[in-house]
């Protein structure tokens, strides 16, 4: 028996009423699953996976380099005060999710490892900075926008941090990033469209004949 679920079901149907067969409206009806929760969630990925994240620290990298202003060290007190300040802010206020928590906590790791690569982290409830080498105000953002709601690096987290950069280091920075993820390929976006049935099979018989044709490639180009 099968079960479906996030419209699941009624794609199923659909996929039936216009001639798919029973295994290949499932598959329609798994795509209509999946991305109605993409849309829903604003993620690309489901809750365990964070496969964009080196991607997204790559792109940070890169735009740091051209921005170093943003990377420089600051005091505890320097930070303190910056911390509030971007918590308290408007801005920062609108970016929380259900999820996220308008007032986080700063605190400070207590062990300073300077081989560490770890520059912070985050929780909902709270951001903890490296004093070696956490100390500035782009790590600052990045875990801000991880409090928001964000404890992956998905669309939401991208959006939100770009958010927050164009608002407190400067929309030059801001596009610099954004030109980074676009770079690598990281989306900023959740497609809302959802493909028809008929598109979908279309879509899906195309991808079906360009495996065979790579598969029968691979076997052909085998040694003997």
């Amino acid at each position: 028996m099968r079960v479906f679920s996030e419209g699941g079901y009624d794609a199923f149907k659909e996929g039936l009423a216009v001639g798919m067969s029973g295994d290949i409206a499932e598959k329609y009806a798994n795509y209509v699953t999946k991305k109605t929760r993409q849309i829903k969630r604003n993620r690309l990925q489901n809750s365990y996976v964070d496969s964009g994240r080196n991607k997204v620290y790559q792109s940070e990298f890169a735009t740091e380099r051209k921005f170093p202003e943003a990377r420089e060290g600051m005091s505890q007190k320097e930070i303190t005060k910056y911390f509030k300040r971007i918590v308290k802010s408007k801005t920062y206020q609108s970016l929380v999710t259900r999820s996220g928590n308008p007032n986080p906590r700063l605190e400070f790791m207590k062990e300073v490892r300077y081989n560490a690569r770890i520059a912070g982290n985050a929780t909902y409830s709270r951001v903890r900075l490296q004093p070696s080498c956490g100390m500035n105000k782009w790590v600052v953002l990045h875990e801000l926008a991880h409090t928001a709601g964000h404890m992956n690096h998905d669309v939401g987290f991208r959006q939100t941090l770009v958010k927050l950069i164009s608002r407190f280091l400067g929309t030059e920075v801001a596009k610099e990033l954004k030109r980074q993820f676009r770079a690598r390929k990281v989306k900023m976006n959740v497609s809302q469209t959802i493909k028809s049935p008929l598109k979908w099979l279309e879509d899906y018989e195309k991808m079906a004949v360009l495996r065979s044709k790579t598969k029968r490639a691979i076997i052909e180009a085998r040694p003997i």
